[in-house]
């Protein structure tokens, strides 16, 4: 999966370490972006439950009055 963000720079080093701690930030990087288009879609969905709830509730209130008349 792709990263949206740009890349850690030094993943490519010729030093040992620098490239494994840019992987390692990478990799952090990634689940960051990862969890946030989690997030995203769990906020969208949480939205259209919210206004299904919203026109249930207007629907139970219609049909009660209308029972009233």
């Amino acid at each position: 999966m792709a990263s949206c963000s740009r890349g850690v720079s030094g993943v490519n080093s010729s030093d040992p370490y620098i490239a494994e701690q840019a992987r390692q930030a990478q990799q952090l990087q990634d689940q960051v972006d990862t969890q946030k288009r989690l997030v995203d879609t769990e906020k969208d969905r949480l939205k259209a439950l919210e206004l299904q709830l919203d026109g249930a509730k207007k629907n139970l209130k219609g049909r009660k009055a209308a029972a009233k008349i």
